[in-house]
């Protein structure tokens, strides 16, 4: 394969380059770790070198990880052998008889990190992309090829767990803070810097590692008593965070109890022999699975046609400088776009740059961004009251408010100001795209970029394509979409696009649910033990009864069969508007959510009723099943192109509980017979809005998933 590359200079500095043919980045695969092993080998036995330097040849990316594709293939039994196969390379490198350096240029992930740790000296470029991490927890699983032993050695157990249980990434002056690396470099002098700080090792030797103990350190890592508290106080902060639903936390965390103070011979035994717990099951497969589907969105251009190339974005216009606005603005800023934003008046005008810099000042107060940064990049936002500065902006996203002549009014004004070739994204979260550009000069270039809220946190963004929408609109939009950091879908244009479509009877389903005696709290319950983020009815008081309304009524006009104005609209006309009101279905201190209020049942005029009316699976079907037939709807109108997109779609915007796979992999758990009959069952006692949908009738007849028909 040769994807490694050493070199002997003639002081005794031996250069190891590390660049995988016909790869964009460096991954660990089984062909690249035996060749690395045999290459360890080698070098072990050579008196020539004095020290070594570890580097890659690719620009920006140290070792991205494992190669996770080997994982689909991989069999649970044989997880055991993987990490101790991993574990012997590794420690190979660990055991040379020089010093040894590992140049971070970019990305270091996974099993990169743990190559790296394995170095005796961690050099690290300060350059943007540069990252250093474990991740693989949100893989459903741990660092196993010695991540989990070696790291509470590098940096103590209390930061070790953070980073493993989280799963987060370091740049390079908060890995040096942390002691991960020992030098945060400048991109610009980094190269050079390397190979002389190498050089700087001849002949030294290894390197002994002493890290200083804090008196914390002490009284809670340094006897049994101390960890004891430690690791209680993390597992139940995971169980609260997790509610028991991911094994990988857990199995970490009894790693590295059962292998603290302990050698690191015996700590790489438990480590390899817990994997095996986790490596091969139903939620590892699921965040998996998930993981390959976003791996996918990141190399795709959002069009079939392999010849239209996205337009280049420099700067981003924004109509509308409400949250949302603000939100999409500081969003552009914070990557380095230009971000003009144009309302109405001037104290419109302020509600969006406080919006964005709010996201800012919390980075500042966590400790992550300087105030300086946060000056800077304030700077790249800039507003008025016209159309001054949007003929430089390639795209504009319209955020202005849910009516459709109020958007098509903007959208004329708009396109007097700016160049033919400019896009207009309407960040509409129902109405049809093909509906905003009926009068539209150049139709062509308009779509949907439908952010979700809170804009700096919800992965997703739906692309929309309208009937006259061009390729390249598309391509241009998709391409920024993941230039914002985002996960783009592209959906084709129908009320209410995907992900509030699918949720429009869930949220009107827990209104009846309340309606027909549960209690608020006990009908939110069961979709956050379910693992939901929250519930139908802190949902509904989060998005704001208002908004929610105006969506409903969209969607009852489009599909009035199985779809009506269900949003708690007496709560509505009581003023009762959710959180932002202070009061709606819960009673807020501040944003504080408080109990369940009893001025809401009064209003909707129902009351809880004892005993409950209906058990928690009841409740459960009730509210997920209309997920899942909307979801076949989707499939059979054509809005999104196969299940995993849809999936990817509801978990990157509603907060679908990523251990379940997504809602159409959950369906495909349940198996579609049972969904069919229960579903039939609903329609015969509460109405036809559960009528099964044709595809999930003809898939259960074939005893088939969705997944098995896609596949």
């Amino acid at each position: 394969m040769n994807a490694f590359h050493f070199e002997l200079e003639e002081d005794g500095l031996g250069v190891l380059t590390f660049d995988l043919p016909g790869e964009k980045v460096n991954k660990l695969s089984r062909p690249v770790l035996q060749e690395l092993d045999g290459l360890m080998v080698r070098l072990a036995s050579d008196a020539r070198i004095r020290a070594l330097l570890l580097r890659s040849g690719k620009p920006d990316i140290f070792i991205a990880g494992a190669d996770v594709k080997e994982f689909v293939t991989a069999r649970a039994e044989d997880a055991r052998e993987g990490s101790e196969v991993g574990q012997a390379v590794i420690g190979r490198i660990a055991a040379l008889p020089f010093a040894t350096v590992a140049a971070i240029n970019g990305v270091c992930l996974g099993g990169g990190s743990e190559i790296a740790l394995a170095c005796d000296w961690r050099l690290m470029s300060d350059a943007k992309k540069a990252v250093i991490g474990f991740p693989e927890i949100r893989l459903g699983i741990y660092p196993a090829w010695g991540g989990t032993s070696r790291l509470p050695r590098v940096i103590g157990l209390r930061a070790a767990m953070d980073l493993i249980l989280t799963g987060r990434s370091l740049d390079a002056r908060r890995a040096r803070k942390l002691g991960l690396v020992d030098e945060a470099v400048p991109a610009a002098i980094f190269q050079d810097w390397c190979r002389s700080f190498a050089r700087g090792k001849l002949g030294t030797g290894k390197r002994r590692i002493r890290r200083p103990h804090t008196l914390a350190d002490i009284a809670l890592e340094g006897n049994p008593l101390g960890r004891k508290i430690l690791f209680s106080q993390a597992r139940e902060k995971i169980l609260k965070q997790t509610g028991g639903n991911y094994p990988a936390p857990l199995e970490a965390l009894s790693v590295l109890e059962e292998s603290a103070g302990k050698s690191l011979p015996e700590a790489l035994a438990i480590e390899a022999a817990h994997i095996g717990n986790v490596f091969g099951g139903e939620v590892q497969r699921n965040l998996l699975a998930i993981f390959l589907l976003t791996e996918e969105v990141k190399k795709e251009t959002g069009v079939e046609d392999p010849t239209v190339v996205a337009r280049p974005v420099t700067a981003l216009g924004v109509l509308g400088a409400g949250v949302m606005g603000g939100g999409i603005a500081q969003l552009a800023a914070d990557k380095d776009l230009a971000a003009r934003m144009k309302d109405i008046a001037p104290a419109a005008l302020a509600h969006g740059y406080q919006a964005a810099s709010a996201v800012w000042k919390e980075s500042v107060r966590k400790g992550r961004l300087s105030p300086k940064e946060l000056r800077r990049k304030m700077l790249r936002i800039s507003g008025g009251l016209d159309y001054a500065g949007f003929a430089r902006c390639e795209v504009t996203v319209e955020a202005v408010v849910e009516k459709l002549a109020v958007k098509r009014q903007v959208l004329q004004e708009w396109e007097a100001a700016v160049p033919d070739t400019a896009i207009f994204a309407s960040n509409t979260s129902t109405i049809p795209i093909t509906q905003i550009a009926a009068a539209a000069r150049r139709p062509q270039r308009v779509c949907g970029m439908h952010f979700f809220n809170p804009v700096h946190r919800m992965p997703l963004v739906e692309v929309i394509r309208g009937e006259k929408t061009s390729d390249e609109t598309v391509a241009t939009v998709f391409a920024l979409a993941k230039a914002l950091g985002k996960t783009p879908v592209v959906v084709h244009d129908a009320p209410g696009f995907l992900v509030n479509r699918i949720l429009a009877n869930y949220l009107a389903e827990g209104v009846r649910l309340v309606r027909e005696g549960c209690a608020i709290d006990a009908v939110d319950g069961v979709m956050t033990r379910f693992g939901m983020p929250v519930g139908p009815l802190a949902l509904l008081d989060d998005v704001g009864m208002d908004v929610a309304a105006k969506a409903a009524e969209v969607l009852a006009a489009a599909f009035p069969s199985r779809m009506s104005i269900e949003a708690g609209e007496e709560l509505l006309r009581e003023g009762r508007l959710g959180r932002k009101a202070g009061k709606g279905f819960y009673d807020y201190d501040g944003t504080s959510r408080r109990g369940p209020s009893p001025e809401a049942y009064r209003i909707l005029g129902a009351q809880p009723k004892d005993p409950p009316p209906l058990t928690d699976a009841d409740i459960e079907d009730r509210l997920v099943l209309p997920m899942v037939n909307e979801a076949a709807f989707c499939l059979e109108d054509g809005v999104v192109r196969e299940p995993g997109r849809l999936d990817l779609a509801m978990i990157f915007g509603t907060g679908f509980p990523p251990f379940r796979g997504g809602l159409l992999r959950h369906a495909d758990a349940l198996g579609l017979p049972f969904v069919h009959t229960r579903l039939t069952e609903l329609a015969a006692r509460c109405g036809t809005r559960f009528t099964p949908a044709g595809l999930i009738r003809q898939l259960a007849e074939r005893r088939q998933g969705f997944y098995e028909v896609s596949s």
